[in-house]
């Protein structure tokens, strides 16, 4: 890029030292032939035969001047008698001629009136001529000196042009070092805005943004993988302890049933949460994806608040509904079901005992609202925003075996980002809590979640 740079400025000063030049060149030029022609047209007019005066005035002519005068009939011109001016000369026609000797000259054509030999007056052509050389000269002196100063002109330029290319670009090269040293182990790292040109700041902006969100993307996988890992290992060791326990010494069948029957539940366990971590992974591919369909979201919600109500029934907690029926959408109908089902279970299990559970759609021209409210003991302002992280559970005591892994929420998540929809929560601790779903009710949700 430096060299591209250092090349396009010196194409432009120099095409502008030459554009420049040539003007001044043929400006010059212009003025000084028009000089010597008036010098000519001055001394055509001391000619003798056509002077305004019978004395004629003394004006110096150059070593070499030359000039014919004609009539139309070709009758020879006298000097004028007794001082009468002759009619002023008037140039018809100026080139440049060569000679003999190599040298050119300039040529002037004039028109006027002469007297003739027989005493009258009629009009004359005179052709005079006088050496160039001395234009010449100045004309190739002034064309070197252009051509010397453009030359000169352009090598300063072009290390100009070099070293303030590479000093623009050098905080742009540091910039490149500084991405090229980022690997997983150094995400923290960030381009220092203040070092770029003010062009290049809301690039180094949105690079630092990107690099927190790979940053912070890169971390919570990391702490998925570490949960999912910790998880695993719980009834992994379970099932291996029972097995080395049951096999230490020979035992009655019925020692080995309950050692199997306990294996069986950590076995169970342990498919469960491989179920729920090959589901999360889905939710994060596309490998989950389904297409969108025109369906009526009133049965898809009465059997999610039927098997809720299921959940509930050994506790008290009972499942209030209020949506239209019907209730048309195009949606991702299994995406939608997941995300309903999870949430009102939670509600559910989550309640107090004889508590109560509202699923409520609000159905508007663009969007669809869900509201899910329990009436249980609510949660803590600190634990809101880590509601939708993989594996965090606000009450730390809840066992597996109840079945609260910390992975419902994080998957009602993905799911609504696939759906292009918003998810928030509030709460109230000693009241309850409130789920707020929105989705579009016809666009069509975004492929990647």
């Amino acid at each position: 890029m430096t060299r591209r740079i250092t090349l396009a400025i010196l194409l432009t000063t120099w095409a502008t030292l030459v554009a420049g030049g040539v003007v001044a060149y043929l400006t010059v030029r212009w003025a000084l032939v028009a000089q010597l022609d008036h010098s000519l047209v001055s001394r055509a007019g001391t000619i003798a035969e056509l002077s305004r005066h019978a004395t004629p005035r003394r004006v110096d002519r150059t070593e070499g001047d030359s000039y014919v005068i004609r009539t139309a009939d070709g009758r020879p011109v006298s000097p004028p008698a007794g001082g009468r001016a002759a009619v002023e000369l008037r140039v018809v026609g100026a080139e440049f001629s060569g000679s003999s000797n190599g040298e050119r000259r300039r040529v002037l054509t004039l028109a006027g009136t002469a007297r003739l030999a027989d005493g009258t007056d009629a009009p004359v052509t005179v052709v005079y001529q006088s050496s160039a050389a001395e234009l010449d000269r100045l004309l190739n002196r002034l064309a070197l000196m252009f051509g010397v100063f453009g030359i000169a002109a352009g090598i300063v330029t072009a290390l100009v042009a070099r070293v303030v290319s590479r000093a623009a670009l050098r905080p742009l090269r540091e910039t490149a070092e500084v991405i090229g040293t980022i690997d997983s182990t150094t995400l923290d790292r960030r381009i220092d805005a203040a070092r770029l040109p003010p062009e290049m700041a809301p690039v180094a902006a949105r690079l630092n943004e990107m690099l927190a969100r790979i940053e912070r993307a890169y971390a919570q996988r990391q702490q998925f993988l570490a949960d999912a890992s910790h998880e695993l290992r719980t009834p992994v060791a379970a099932l291996v302890t029972t097995a080395e326990v049951a096999l230490r010494r020979p035992r009655e069948a019925g020692e080995y049933a309950a050692r199997m029957e306990s294996m069986l539940a950590d076995a169970r366990l342990l498919r469960e949460l491989v179920e729920r971590l090959m589901e999360q992974c889905r939710a994060d591919t596309l490998s989950h994806d389904e297409p969108t369909a025109e369906t009526d979201l009133a049965p898809l919600l009465t059997r999610c608040a039927d098997q809720a109500a299921a959940l509930g029934e050994a506790r008290g907690v009972t499942v209030e509904r209020d949506w239209p029926t019907p209730c048309p959408a195009v949606t991702q109908v299994g995406r939608l079901r997941s995300v309903i089902q999870n949430l009102v279970a939670n509600a559910v299990a989550h309640n107090r005992e004889g508590g109560k559970v509202e699923l409520v759609c609000k159905p508007g021209d663009k969007e669809i609202r869900f509201e899910v409210r329990d009436t249980g003991p609510g949660i803590a302002a600190e634990h809101l925003p880590h509601l939708f992280e993989p594996f965090y559970r606000v009450d730390k005591s809840r066992s597996h075996e109840a079945g609260h892994m910390g992975l419902g929420l994080a998957l009602v998540k993905a799911h609504v980002a696939a759906l292009r929809g918003t998810l928030r929560v509030e709460s109230e601790v000693g009241t309850g809590t409130t789920f707020y779903l929105t989705i579009p009710r016809t666009a069509a949700p975004d492929k990647s979640p």
